[in-house]
């Protein structure tokens, strides 16, 4: 039983798109039970998606994807849950792809189940003291204050902002682009929601479980000694409780994440937890290859 995974495609970003290219032409060279593309794979335009699709046509094995935070940036008076629940997939169908985070997939007794997963700022870093709703408004003080932006939020915290805070430029552009119509904390609680029903239900007839994310599950994959300015993006990398939730299932024994372009490896609970670390210029391939476990193909 053999996976090939690759992330952050970034069709539409145009320094991506030689190195994008290039991955999906040995992946089709490659052969192998299955290809999952773990999120991020285009923006906003869903024609340059299909695009980046059609680069996977000769790929034998079965296909899969889950989306990443940028494939949910709005386009055309559409909503993220819109993209999320309806476009992608049906996107997705016309080049043979299945969305795992609606779909799990069980070949040779190996389960594949997965999730865009989401932050909820679990994994922000504390140490920076900037307020919780700097962080839901996806700005950071000095941002606010360089482009005359929330000024109501900085006037209710000007007592606890320091110079430092002040030195932070950064904003995560999901709060431009990303129209959930609720609450990151609520989409999260969501696809926990909609990631433990997949578990449950490929936990009974399947010997081992692999799960893919976007984002990532845990504080362990985050870059270290980063400078206040990508430490301020740690809340937006992920969220603890999709690893949690995975660690309670015995069966899982591989994790698959992108969205930093970090590339990492840890060893949490009984899980091997991988980063695949594709960045807009140089993407990454990962073979996930097992003995097949008993059951059959669904």
């Amino acid at each position: 039983m053999r996976i090939l995974i690759t992330a952050d495609l970034h069709y539409d970003v145009s320094r991506s798109r030689k190195s994008a290219r290039e991955i999906a032409e040995q992946i089709t060279q490659t052969p192998a039970d299955a290809l999952v593309l773990v999120g991020d794979t285009a923006g906003a335009d869903l024609e340059i998606m299909s695009q980046a699709l059609e680069l996977f046509a000769d790929f034998k094995g079965r296909k899969l994807l889950v989306p990443g935070n940028h494939c949910l940036w709005c386009a055309n008076g559409e909503t993220s849950l819109q993209r999320y629940e309806q476009l992608i997939p049906e996107l997705a169908g016309k080049h043979n792809f299945a969305v795992l985070d609606h779909e799990p997939i069980v070949i040779d007794g190996v389960a594949m189940v997965g999730s865009i997963g989401w932050y909820d700022y679990s994994l922000r870093e504390e140490s920076l003291g900037i307020p919780l709703e700097f962080y839901r408004e996806k700005i950071s003080p000095g941002a606010a204050k360089y482009y005359g932006t929330h000024t109501e939020l900085l006037k209710r915290h000007t007592a606890v902002l320091t110079d430092r805070h002040f030195s932070l430029g950064a904003r995560w552009m999901d709060g431009w682009k990303v129209d959930l119509g609720m609450t990151d904390e609520t989409f999260v609680e969501m696809l926990i929601g909609k990631l433990k029903r997949q578990l449950e239900d490929v936990s009974s007839h399947a010997g081992r479980i692999v799960a893919f994310l976007h984002h990532l599950p845990c504080a362990e994959l985050l870059p270290q000694n980063r400078p206040d300015k990508f430490a301020f993006a740690a809340a937006f990398m992920g969220a603890a409780r999709f690893g949690e939730l995975l660690s309670q299932y015995e069966k899982v024994t591989n994790v698959y994440c992108g969205h930093s372009h970090w590339p990492d490896r840890s060893k949490i609970a009984h899980m091997n937890i991988v980063n695949v670390g594709s960045t807009y210029v140089e993407k990454q391939l990962e073979i996930f290859d097992a003995p097949a476990a008993n059951g059959g193909i669904t």
